[in-house]
């Protein structure tokens, strides 16, 4: 075959094309740094690339923005929860030093307010937010704990139902024949039917506390079990109205189970004390007060449950949401309570909870147990006016006679017997105290010991994913990054080879017809 000029210039030309570009493509790949600049060249890698970013992303994701969020929430979290023991901490001072009856009388007048105070700044701990969300209200991230204006609270219906167990059983005293401002006003002395005069005296009464007072509703429903309920009404006049029989089942000795007959009642007397078969409703003080086979019911079948209408609420209150089933009843939503959790992927297919919900940390039942203090220390003071009021008119010249000098005196006794009384169950009120204010310790430190665990976890992965990323970073340099050295060198080479192959060619192409002619 013969070779034509044409031909081999065409050759040459073709070769100086392919090393150009090799050249080309060792140039681009110096200037990007990387391998490949379309996913064509190398598919391979290109995949590989594409799951190495992605991962990337996502590790960068944790670790940016994920994990820093959720260690804030806890972090504030953590914060709240230790203001909330450091506050349950001086009412279980209170409650000590109150259980000693060391306080003086100016310190018992002031006492009321310190607790209430306390109380407030114990809740407000539940309204913390961050970043606008608040922190213990589950999904309800927009609502505070507690309404934070009487504005916002007026408007607000709600139907709440509790359910109770014997847990959740307690005793109030019922003071008997004790003396009223009224008595002392009208001279009054107690006495028996034989016309004995007779001093106060207390009883213990067996109750069910709610979780609100001053419950306005007329409409209540209780049930004691399965099947075992009743709807009640509360009539103008003050009667009640039952739709359903209730029965309080006591096992006797001899094994049987006796069904008594149970009759609801209501009262706004704070000292009454129900027959045996009764249940008192107090709206006043959101109180039932149980006969004795009534509690005995309720202990030995350990069921209880209550219904109510609550509206008035006021700066301060506590969402009845965020605790029980409730019905709106201005919107007719209902609200029934379940686990809210928030939850933050914090890894490959790994979620963590970030929140704590109020129910867990903060007991809605310390309002309602330092009203006990503070209604304790108040009966006290209320006595002590009224037993100098008496001694005041012992001094009066229109009391100056005889019968109302003997008169006063038997009231003086019998209210000194009650103020004896009063500060032994004021005493009595604190001591139970420190065992409330150590329950709700409990309860906040068991969810500072659930945060911490969740914070460690956090750590963990964080480490964990630190590590990761530094490994796909470097996988993914090796995917995709060029070798510097490696490209320089042959870079330089395929330069040398361009230049050789340029001066062959041009060699080539200057020789004619007429060199081979001589």
């Amino acid at each position: 075959m013969r070779i034509t000029n044409q031909m081999m210039i065409n050759s040459s030309i073709s070769n100086i094309q392919v090393n150009k570009g090799q050249l080309n493509t060792l140039s681009t790949e110096l200037s990007t740094q990387k391998k490949i600049s379309k996913p064509s060249e190398d598919p391979i890698i290109a995949i590989r690339a594409l799951r190495l970013r992605s991962s990337l992303d996502e590790v960068t994701q944790y670790l940016g923005k994920n994990i820093p969020d959720a260690s804030s929430w806890l972090s504030v979290t953590h914060d709240a929860l230790d203001e909330g023991n450091k506050i349950l901490n001086d009412l279980y001072n209170y409650c000590v030093q109150g259980s000693t009856d060391s306080y003086s009388e100016s310190e018992r007048n002031t006492l009321a307010e310190s607790l209430n105070k306390l109380v407030e700044a114990y809740y407000e701990q539940g309204n913390v937010d961050y970043a606008g969300r608040y922190v213990f209200t589950g999904h309800a991230t927009d609502k505070p704990l507690t309404y934070q204006s009487d504005a916002t609270a007026k408007d607000v219906d709600y139907t709440i139902k509790q359910n109770f167990t014997r847990d959740n059983l307690s005793t109030k005293t019922a003071y008997t024949n004790a003396y009223s401002n009224q008595d002392i006003l009208n001279l009054t002395v107690k006495t028996d039917v034989n016309g004995n005069i007779i001093t106060p005296n207390v009883s213990d009464v067996h109750r069910i506390q709610l979780a609100y007072d001053e419950i306005n509703g007329t409409e209540f429903s209780i049930g004691m079990g399965t099947g075992n309920s009743t709807d009640v009404t509360i009539n103008a006049d003050g009667s009640v109205t039952t739709n359903g029989t209730l029965t309080a089942s006591i096992t006797q000795a001899d094994g049987t189970v006796a069904q008594n007959q149970v009759s609801v009642v209501t009262t706004t007397d704070d000292n009454y004390i129900p027959g045996d078969n009764e249940i008192a409703i107090n709206a006043t003080t959101g109180e039932l007060l149980l006969g004795e086979n009534v509690y005995k019911s309720v202990y030995e079948n350990n069921e209880f449950s209550v219904t109510y209408d609550k509206s008035n609420f006021i700066k301060g209150d506590i969402d009845p949401t965020m605790y029980f089933d409730c019905v709106d009843n201005n919107t007719g939503i209902e609200y029934n309570k379940k686990s809210e959790d928030i939850e933050y992927i914090v890894n490959f297919s790994q979620k963590l909870k970030v929140n704590t919900e109020a129910s867990e940390a903060f007991g809605i039942y310390l309002g309602r147990n330092v009203d006990d203090l503070v209604n304790a220390v108040q009966n006290v003071l209320d006595l002590n006016d009224q037993i100098s009021q008496v001694e005041s008119m012992q001094k009066e010249e229109q009391y100056s006679d005889d019968v109302s000098q003997e008169k006063l005196s038997s009231i003086l006794e019998g209210l000194n017997k009650q103020r004896d009384l009063a500060k032994d169950k004021m005493k009595k009120a604190f001591e139970s105290g420190i065992g409330q204010m150590q329950g709700y310790q409990e309860q906040i430190a068991n969810s500072k010991a659930d945060i911490g665990n969740r914070q460690t976890r956090l750590d963990l992965t964080k480490t964990r994913l630190t590590e990761q990323k530094t490994n796909f970073t470097d996988l993914k340099s090796q995917n995709e990054d060029i070798d510097l050295e490696e490209i320089v060198v042959t870079y330089t080479s395929a330069e040398l080879v361009y230049q050789a192959a340029l001066s062959a060619a041009s060699k080539v192409v200057q020789q004619t017809l007429l060199d081979f002619l001589g």
